[in-house]
């Protein structure tokens, strides 16, 4: 089978994830009060985002020639992802589109001691937990599928896909990036030196990611100098 990621099938499992998220959210909005309320839609949300998030790093890690010598694909497991991809996701935040714009880390307080080598250094992330007792008795563990976690897997699973390179463009070509910037989806690499003077955004339905902003406080009353939704643009000035 070919080491290529199937970069349309991602971002089209990916989309009727995010819409049936969506769909949820049009009867119970999110807000603080409902966080916690389950529903066994929101299992099948989360099994299918961890399921994905979980084939996708599996599919980028066995592209390394170093993780092949060292392990069998099937033993791959969190705690290998945690080592691999740690560093890079936990500072990283999205905008979650709910009734007001929230600023969300799906990934914050994944190491407990700053470091991303050890099982000692992982701490375990509340929707991946959710997502193993969905997955080994759906039935019994219904409950752990809450909205809060639903929402941290999704957009997990975005910034995820951002950062597949296989997938950048089939990102492009799904219209998810602004940027008046020649081929904005070389961008996504977030290769240094820094550019967020590029002003490239991804934008979904639900999620907006700001390249190369992802990892730092925006500072007040900065302007977002490119094109991008107005949603997003009034948001970033204020925050």
């Amino acid at each position: 089978m070919s080491k290529i990621i199937p970069a349309e099938t991602v971002l089209n499992t990916y989309q009727r994830i995010e819409d049936s998220l969506h769909r949820v959210l049009q009867y119970v909005p999110y807000c603080e009060n409902h966080k916690q309320v389950w529903s066994d839609y929101l299992v099948t949300v989360i099994l299918e985002a961890c399921s994905l998030l979980d084939s996708l790093w599996r599919a980028q890690s066995w592209q390394s020639s170093c993780v092949q010598k060292a392990k069998k694909r099937n033993d791959l497991k969190m705690l290998d992802y945690f080592k691999y991809y740690g560093e890079y996701m936990e500072p990283k935040w999205v905008v979650f589109w709910a009734e007001e714009p929230i600023k969300k880390y799906p990934f914050k307080g994944w190491s407990k001691t700053g470091k991303y080598k050890t099982k000692d250094d992982q701490d375990y992330l509340d929707w991946w937990t959710a997502y193993n007792s969905l997955k080994h008795d759906r039935l019994q563990n219904r409950t752990e599928a809450t909205l809060h976690k639903a929402v941290r897997a999704v957009s997990a699973l975005f910034l995820a896909i951002l950062r597949c390179e296989d997938c950048r463009t089939a990102i492009l070509q799904a219209g998810w990036l602004t940027g008046e910037r020649d081929r904005p989806e070389c961008y996504l690499g977030e290769d240094s030196p820094s550019d967020k003077d590029a002003f490239v955004a991804a934008e979904t339905k639900l999620f907006t990611y700001a390249v190369w902003w992802g990892n730092e406080p925006v500072p007040k009353r900065k302007e977002w100098s490119g094109p991008a939704s107005d949603r997003f643009i009034r948001w970033f000035y204020q925050e």
